[in-house]
């Protein structure tokens, strides 16, 4: 890691590990996630993939019990269907739509916001046209393929999740879902339903093309989120 991204990472590392060792301390379940929701509070409605990175970071790590205790507490937010969410502009096109399309939905789409959890707001990232500059595809691939192995330390959290998941594809929400969105989200979750699925087998069925097979260099979640 170069001695930027050294620099750039260190106060979420130092963030990470004072968040998931008071979490550990902590033997209320809801208190443990009230200190989690006031974080991503406290980070702001910009400010959500920092709680992305944070969970990448724990993802990561050799910690067991450390994504354990994470996975845990997500288990517990979903079925309170109160996991901790990011916003992210609305948009009522396809994201593979003419600029002439994507020009006439720019003024009202941009300024309503949706409430999205950890998978759908980076897929939303990956394939809609938001606020933000869209995600790169190996980006999108490689922070999936972390995040789901991470919770699948909770067989509940990956159960309700991928079946929450599934809803959610089959329905048009309004100005939530491009169809492209919902493609994605209703292939992860039937793959992710299947006792035998890897994490791998998620992403590559989730996504259009193939996913690079040199992974992501160490350090790029700081950087490029």
């Amino acid at each position: 890691m170069s001695a930027d991204l050294h620099t750039l990472a260190e106060p979420l590392l130092e963030m990470t590990r004072r968040l998931v060792g008071t979490l550990q301390q902590e033997s209320s379940m809801e208190r443990r996630l009230a200190l989690t929701k006031r974080l991503v509070r406290q980070l702001g409605d910009d400010a959500y993939p920092v709680f992305l990175k944070v969970l990448l970071i724990v993802a990561e790590s050799e910690d067991a019990s450390a994504k354990q205790c994470i996975a845990d507490l997500l288990a517990a937010a979903a079925q309170r269907m109160d996991l901790p969410r990011g916003q992210l502009s609305a948009w009522g096109s396809s994201c593979r739509s003419d600029a002439e399309d994507v020009s006439a939905h720019v003024a009202g789409s941009m300024n309503r916001r949706r409430l999205l959890g950890p998978i759908e707001y980076l897929t939303v990232w990956y394939c809609q046209q938001t606020q933000r500059p869209m995600l790169e595809k190996a980006l999108y691939a490689d922070a999936m393929r972390k995040l789901l192995k991470l919770f699948e330390l909770n067989p509940q959290l990956r159960s309700f999740y991928a079946s929450k998941l599934e809803t959610e594809a089959g329905t048009e929400l309004e100005g939530t879902y491009t169809k492209d969105t919902r493609d994605i989200l209703g292939r992860l979750a039937q793959r992710w339903q299947q006792a035998n699925s890897t994490p791998e087998d998620v992403v590559q069925v989730a996504i259009r093309g193939t996913v690079p097979v040199a992974p992501v260099p160490p350090g790029w979640i700081v950087h490029q989120l």
